[in-house]
């Protein structure tokens, strides 16, 4: 046994000598004898040069390591930048017993204030392409089965520590570049089939020519594990954050002023070989400062998410989403949302399937199902939608719009709305649409149908629409005005009515009118309004680049048919306007006094106009009016003119007498025709004629639109001398023609009767009478023909 104790003892001694001599090895060997050496062999294998300013610290046990300052690595030849990397300590030290098992246990790995100069000149090539040619100089194949005993078995690392690192981007084939700034990163121990954690934070400053410049900061946590096999890895409690920031002054993607995302998962699996990635509850957040019109919009985004990232898939059963928008255009300027759904995605397809989605915005819930396809070309998305029945009132409550009193307290109280939702490239649409509010319904198709150019579309039917209910309390038809009778002289009305301002402006919103882009036509089988009913209304509007065009307002009304057309222009610097109506079998008095508030005339007519004017202004409107007008009127009246009247006053002053003014005046008419020429606002007609069962009337003159004056002329002849009002016939004017002037104002127009023309007509009547009756008496029934010659003469 003594041979034993000698053995262990010359084992403790070797032992003992060696530790000695690694201790002197160590106290006697300086490194930094070598640095040139070092910087030799790293100029052969990498053909950079290396710079090591300050000195190497070696250690051997129980670590073998090295730690080494301001290291500066060179850059490859033509790249600005001298050096490609510098750090002002580098530090790497290994366990020297578990490496002589075969195992590898590095202790912390330590980066200090680095800095990395990343680069692509104008022909493609990256400062670091140089590093990756270059040839592997292992050792021979040879050697392979003599280095195989000292194989490492196991890796560790105590951990990897970098410290206030900045790296920078340069590309010069697109223009941008990238700067990390105060990069720190810190794991704790690194062992294959064990959880390590790390933290990583960095600053950065990024320039492109597209976004402009953008600046901002990146936060990174979580428990990161990897199987032993590296196929599979997954990190717990991550947390990360990320902003961005573009530059105030110069912003042409036109982001917000400030964008922030968090986002934290309690675990990430990664499977390498089956490309997945699964999420277990992802909770993250978006907040927007200062964007897309908004002062602040923040959305939050929970739900589990399973992706195959080969296949392009991507999976979320029940996704829930939550917003806050402020800065809208409402009095509240503020909007709360909530949703959920479901996603299901096919990337490599293009397609993204949104299923039994929910959006809620209280009083408003909206359902749909949406199907997206051709994504990055040839987009689709198609689906139901609904906005379930609510009620506005409490709508506006919630945006604190303060709704208008009505007549009816049920108005705007239910409202709902059905449709297809239809998107492409070219148009954004919801066909069928259903819209229903408080049982009136509208069916047909809205939208946009031109993306490119925003060209509004409608076209809808609807059955019966009373507008009543949301008119305000007490609304009715406007009462007509009382009518004072008119002798030979006087006006038609008590008092002048109230006109606007020959100088008022039209309110055009003309910015507004030049954008709207419309292409809309509506139907409805009755549009009520007060007491007035519109049935089978068309309605057909065309507006594009500042030319607005109703080219339908069509309707059934006041027992005959109403057709218009009517065009604005402000494409000039003079708004340019025209119009044309046909109505046919109109009974006057309603509609004059639902037009115009007029009860003057009454019976059936037809009218015709086509009208054209310029200007801003109503006095421009009137003076610049150009068209043609012509009417047609049967069995009517005319209230507060009495052309019996006027020409039984007129006998009575023939015969030296007087007659009573009757109470209300009127003239009964079977049919009245003319037309009329427009030019510069004033109207001419020369082919007025009209017919009562006591007169033929014929007349001629003008109307000034613009200064609202008349200057017109009555030609009234008795054909029948059936009793007046008064109790006496017309014998002494029949067959006479009696002149009637027109002339004043509209406010105040007057009526005369030229008595001379009168008297003249009688005493021509007189002298025609007696020579026909000498005539007859010398030639008997041969007395014809010199009539007729003698009437050709004008005698």
């Amino acid at each position: 046994m003594k041979w034993i104790k000698r053995i262990v003892m010359w084992i403790v001694a070797l032992i003992l000598v060696l530790f000695i001599a690694a201790v002197a090895f160590v106290a006697t060997f300086d490194p930094n004898d070598y640095k040139d050496k070092i910087s030799s062999i790293v100029q052969e294998k990498t053909g950079r040069t290396i710079e090591l300013g300050g000195p190497i610290h070696l250690t051997l046990f129980p670590w073998l390591g090295v730690s080494v300052q301001d290291v500066a690595l060179g850059n490859a030849p033509g790249f600005a930048q001298k050096n490609m990397v510098t750090a002002k300590t580098v530090e790497v030290k290994a366990a020297l017993l578990p490496l002589l098992k075969g195992q590898f246990e590095v202790g912390k790995l330590v980066l200090d204030g680095a800095t990395i100069h990343l680069a692509r000149n104008s022909n493609g090539v990256t400062n670091w392409a140089d590093l990756l040619a270059r040839p592997s100089t292992g050792a021979p194949s040879g050697a392979a089965g003599a280095s195989s005993s000292n194989k490492v078995t196991a890796l560790a690392i105590g951990g990897v520590e970098i410290n206030d690192a900045n790296l920078d981007w340069q590309d010069a084939v697109t223009g941008q570049s990238l700067a990390l700034q105060h990069l720190n990163l810190d794991s704790g121990a690194i062992r294959l089939g064990q959880a390590v954690d790390m933290s990583l934070n960095f600053s950065y400053a990024t320039q492109d020519p597209k976004l402009g410049k953008l600046t901002g900061d990146v936060r990174l946590s979580s428990t990161f594990d990897m199987k032993a096999n590296g196929e599979q890895f997954s990190a717990k409690s991550l947390k990360f954050h990320a902003s961005v920031v573009p530059d105030a002054q110069h912003n042409p993607a036109a982001l917000p002023a400030k964008s922030e995302l968090d986002l934290s998962v309690p675990e990430v699996s990664v499977d390498l070989p089956k490309h997945a990635v699964n999420l277990s509850a992802m909770d993250a957040t978006v907040d927007l400062e200062k964007g897309f019109g908004l002062t602040h919009a923040a959305l939050t985004a929970k739900g589990a998410l399973s992706a195959d990232w080969q296949k392009g898939q991507y999976l979320s059963d029940k996704l829930s989403l939550a917003g806050k928008i402020q800065g809208l255009p409402s009095h509240t300027g503020e909007l709360d949302f909530s949703a959920h759904g479901g996603v299901a995605a096919d990337m490599n397809k293009g397609n993204i399937s949104l299923p039994n989605w929910q959006i809620e915005s209280a009083p408003l819930v909206v359902k749909t199902s949406l199907d997206v396809t051709g994504l990055g070309k040839n987009l689709s998305v198609t689906g139901p939608l609904a906005i379930m029945p609510f009620n506005p009132r409490q709508l506006a409550e919630a945006l604190k719009y303060r709704v208008p009193s009505m007549q009816s307290d049920k108005a705007l109280t239910q409202c709902a709305v059905k449709a297809d939702v239809r998107v492409t490239p070219n148009q954004a649409m919801l066909d069928h649409l259903a819209f229903s509010l408080d049982g009136h319904d509208l069916n047909g198709t809205v939208g946009i149908s031109d993306l490119k150019t925003n060209r509004m579309y409608a076209r809808l039917k609807g059955g019966a629409f009373d507008v009543n209910p949301y008119l305000p309390p007490g609304t009715a038809a406007a009462k007509p005005s009382e009518h004072k009778p008119a002798g030979a002289q006087g006006s038609l009305t008590d008092q002048p009515k109230p006109v606007a301002s020959a100088d008022m402006e039209i309110p055009l919103p003309v910015d507004a009118l030049r954008k709207l882009n419309l292409d809309a036509e509506i139907n409805l089988d009755q549009l009520t309004y007060q007491k007035y009913q519109l049935k089978q209304l068309a309605l057909a509007v065309l507006a594009s680049g500042g030319q607005i065009n109703m080219k339908q307002f069509d309707f059934m009304s006041f027992g005959g048919t109403i057709q218009t057309q009517a065009a604005l222009d402000v494409r000039g610097a003079v708004p340019d306007w025209q119009t044309k109506l046909d109505a046919r079998n109109i009974a006057l008095q309603p509609a004059l006094t639902a037009a115009m508030n007029e009860d003057r005339l009454s019976g059936t007519g037809d009218v015709r106009l086509a009208l054209r004017t310029q200007g801003a202004r109503l006095s421009k409107l009137k003076s610049a009016l150009d068209g043609t007008a012509d009417f047609s009127l049967r069995n009517g009246q005319i209230k507060g003119v009495d052309l019996g009247y006027m020409l039984r006053a007129a006998q009575a002053r023939l015969q030296g007498e007087t007659t009573a003014v009757p109470r209300t005046q009127a003239t009964d008419f079977s049919a009245i025709s003319g037309s009329a020429i427009i030019r510069n606002g004033v109207a001419h007609n020369d082919d007025l004629k009209g017919a009562s069962p006591l007169l033929r009337v014929t007349g001629k003159g003008d109307v000034d639109l613009a200064r609202e004056t008349i200057d017109y002329l009555l030609n009234a002849t008795v054909v029948n001398t059936a009793t007046g009002q008064d109790g006496k016939a017309l014998e002494k004017l029949k067959q006479l023609n009696v002149p009637i002037t027109i002339t004043g104002t509209f406010a105040q127009p007057k009526f005369g009767i030229d008595m001379q023309a009168v008297f003249k007509d009688q005493a021509k009547q007189k002298v025609e009478e007696k020579i026909n009756t000498e005539l007859d008496k010398r030639l008997g029934d041969k007395a014809a023909p010199v009539k007729n010659l003698l009437k050709g003469l004008g005698l």
